[in-house]
């Protein structure tokens, strides 16, 4: 090796040569950002986040016990067929899918809204995602309520799972009216309905847990999906605007029923 040759190998080692604080500062600057990482499932994230500080606000209402009782749950707005009376009590659509009875039920439903909320955030887009938990949520205590006054038979319930329900539904329509990659999205759909079997038959054994609430909520995800305004899904606009508009005026008409009873 001439001289030359050797310089050359010199420099081009000196050159490939990262001492350990370059190397500490170009792995920082290739870190991807809080908003690159967790961006596409930021909505489940922070609906999570939202359920678990409730439950917080409820243990300490209820005297730092994790079991709460059915008036801290009351107080707290979980649905009660009785307590609404008017346009006052409307709340109470929405307010009981952000409350837990006990930790279990906690554990079990932020388990199943983070599995569902990270594929359908990611597919839909975050305020799709969003719309469509709160559809689900809100026609779940809708029927629950429904069926509570036709059937007379009154109690408190609460709980994500009339959100979940719907989340539940809405993949398991995903193999069809996706746009894109359906071959491989239905084999989350089929996946799902054996969830969603199982998810039926364990209310209907366990007489506490609110079957309306469920079936309510599966039903606003297959109304929800019909509804969402996602780029992703081969929904036909006439058919969007006709669904929301029935789901829309149904809502309104309940609120003039119980404005009237008001």
């Amino acid at each position: 090796m001439n001289p030359q040759q050797a310089a050359s190998n010199d420099r081009e080692t000196q050159k490939d040569y990262i001492d350990d604080a370059k190397l500490k500062k170009m792995m920082k600057e290739t870190r991807p950002s809080f908003m690159e990482r967790y961006g596409s499932c930021l909505v489940t994230f922070v609906l999570i986040a939202i359920n678990v500080v409730v439950f917080g606000i409820e243990v300490v209402l209820n005297g730092f016990n994790p079991d709460i009782s059915s008036l801290v749950l009351f107080d707290m707005g979980a649905m009660f067929a009785p307590a609404i009376n008017g346009l006052g009590d409307l709340y109470r659509f929405v307010t009981p899918m952000f409350l837990h009875v006990d930790v279990m039920h906690l554990l079990f439903n932020m388990a199943a809204l983070y599995s569902a909320g990270v594929l359908l955030e990611y597919l839909l887009g975050r305020w799709n995602f969003l719309l469509l938990y709160f559809i689900g949520g809100i026609t779940g205590n809708v029927v629950s309520y429904l069926t509570d006054v036709v059937m007379g038979s009154y109690g408190v319930s609460a709980g994500a799972s009339t959100s979940i329900f719907g989340l539940f539904v809405a993949i398991a329509l995903l193999g069809v009216l996706s746009k894109k990659n359906r071959a491989f999205l239905s084999q989350y759909s089929k996946g799902m309905l054996s969830v969603i079997g199982l998810n039926i038959a364990y209310t209907l054994l366990m007489p506490s847990v609110s079957l309306s609430g469920h079936l309510g909520g599966a039903l606003g995800g297959l109304i929800g999906m019909f509804m969402v305004p996602s780029k992703n899904l081969r929904v036909p606009a006439v058919v969007r605007v006709v669904i929301s508009a029935l789901w829309l005026c149904s809502l309104a008409y309940l609120g003039f029923c119980l404005g009237l009873a008001g």
